[in-house]
């Protein structure tokens, strides 16, 4: 869970935390054959930082430490179960940041994706990186969009996922992408964007609409993604989300794609609703379930069902409370 900048703390002039935690989880996959090809314990830890050149905090060095051997994966086996015990650790993301001025960054490395309001569903997966450079526009005032992002780099080395291992890609490219985002009113968040990669075009767009007057749900989202070329394609999600109590939320969805591609590792070509729950148990735990079941009757791909429960435990807020971040 990333928090929002607070009071600093004894540590905050040279390092920023944004995540922090620790999570366990059962993992089941059947696929789309009828065999199970997980069912398994895993495990994971995630931080997410930054280490300050300067005392205003404009130029840093941003950095991703997580478990997964691969661009898609972000948890280590356990053990237990199907699977091996895995306890590897990987510097995914390592790059250069500069705020020269308010309202623009640079950045220069091995990055994250930038979706805007797209999600991992139709964008590209949370546990995946990048190589190359970004500029970051975010002034309203002068240019109407929240954000006019442009990215220039590299996609690939899927089971490279240490970063030091894929340093010489900065000098190739064969990933470039183009956003806008824009926040229409205190309720409607907006995005759209270009995507070339390795001779695919694509078209992302996505709204996020809260809707409490509704009374069954809360917030809808909405994105889908249109393919330009090497065979024109089109594939969407549409969600929505509830707070049934203070502190149980309850969300579901219907996917479809018509093609693999680099989306999150719950979905894949093919039919599929979702269902995901979260329940905080205190600030710093929490335990979240996530269950994909590709329709019966429509020709799908990869997993046909998914079904995930895990334990959260946010470190990073145990620290903010003793004041060190």
């Amino acid at each position: 869970m990333e928090h929002p900048a607070k009071e600093p703390g004894k540590l905050s002039r040279w390092v920023s935390l944004r995540t922090l935690s620790l999570s366990t989880r059962y993992n089941f996959v059947e696929n789309s054959a009828g065999a199970t090809t997980s069912n398994q314990g895993q495990y994971q830890s995630v931080v997410k930082g930054a280490f300050h050149l300067d005392p205003a905090g404009k130029y840093s060095i941003e950095d991703g430490l997580f478990p997964g051997n691969r661009f898609s994966a972000g948890w280590n086996g356990s053990g237990w179960g199907t699977g091996m015990l895995r306890t590897n650790l990987y510097l995914k993301q390592l790059y250069f940041s500069a705020k020269p001025v308010g309202g623009l960054e640079l950045q220069y490395g091995g990055l994250y994706f930038n979706q805007g309001v797209n999600t991992e569903i139709t964008g590209y997966d949370y546990d995946g990186y990048v190589m190359g450079e970004r500029v970051r526009l975010t002034r309203p005032k002068d240019v109407f969009f929240d954000e006019i992002s442009v990215t220039y780099g590299y996609v690939g080395d899927f089971d490279r996922p240490a970063v030091t291992k894929r340093f010489h890609r900065l000098k190739q490219a064969n990933y470039h992408q183009f956003l806008f985002a824009k926040k229409a009113t205190e309720r409607i968040l907006l995005s759209a964007d270009y995507t070339f990669q390795s001779g695919t075009d694509t078209f992302r767009e996505a709204v996020r609409v809260q809707v409490q007057e509704l009374r069954f749900v809360d917030v809808f989202h909405f994105e889908n993604y249109q393919v330009a070329s090497t065979g024109p394609g089109y594939g969407f999600a549409a969600y929505g989300e509830k707070k049934l109590l203070s502190k149980l939320s309850l969300g579901g969805g219907y996917a479809q794609h018509d093609r693999a591609a680099l989306y999150s590792d719950r979905f894949a070509a093919g039919k599929r609703i979702f269902f995901n729950l979260l329940l905080e148990l205190t600030p710093e735990f929490s335990i979240s379930t996530a269950w994909t079941e590709a329709m019966r009757n429509a020709q799908s791909t990869g997993p046909r069902t998914r079904f995930d429960v895990a334990v959260n435990y946010d470190l990073l807020h145990t620290l903010r409370r003793a004041k060190l971040f």
